[in-house]
């Protein structure tokens, strides 16, 4: 089980891509994945949710989402990737190894990569123009 957050929001099962769910659910996700192993509070949810005024019963809400996604996390067997969706006294939690986020896994490849070459573009294999800066294959 892998998740994506570059694009589409999705869980990425042996059986294929799922969507999470309704947009509301999709950023839930979201937001709980790019804090994975760390506590969000349901304010900072809320806020992030519903920017200009959540709903009278939010935290019903909240609930139903988050009770939601534990379903589905549990039908495609999320324990077994060592995956727990959380909850606090007042927020909620992703467990979860980051890797098996894409997102943080792009993060980390860019934190590895050596940075801009002292070296120039390389020629187009056609015309022998070299690239553009910040266009084409390096």
């Amino acid at each position: 089980m892998e998740f994506r957050l570059l694009g589409s929001v999705a869980v990425i099962t042996e059986s294929g891509d799922v969507a999470p769910g309704p947009a509301k659910r999709s950023s839930l996700l979201a937001l709980l994945l790019l804090r994975p192993n760390t506590a969000v509070s349901v304010d900072q949810l809320t806020a992030a949710l519903w920017e200009d005024e959540p709903p009278a019963r939010f935290k019903t809400v909240l609930q139903g989402h988050v009770s939601r996604l534990r379903a589905l996390l549990a039908e495609h067997r999320a324990r077994e990737y060592g995956i727990e969706l959380a909850t606090h006294a007042t927020a909620y939690e992703q467990r979860m190894p980051e890797s098996l986020v894409d997102a943080h896994r792009f993060e980390e490849l860019v934190a590895l990569s050596p940075g801009p070459s002292a070296n120039p573009p390389t020629p187009c294999g056609c015309c022998g123009t070299p690239w553009p800066a910040g266009r084409g294959p390096r």
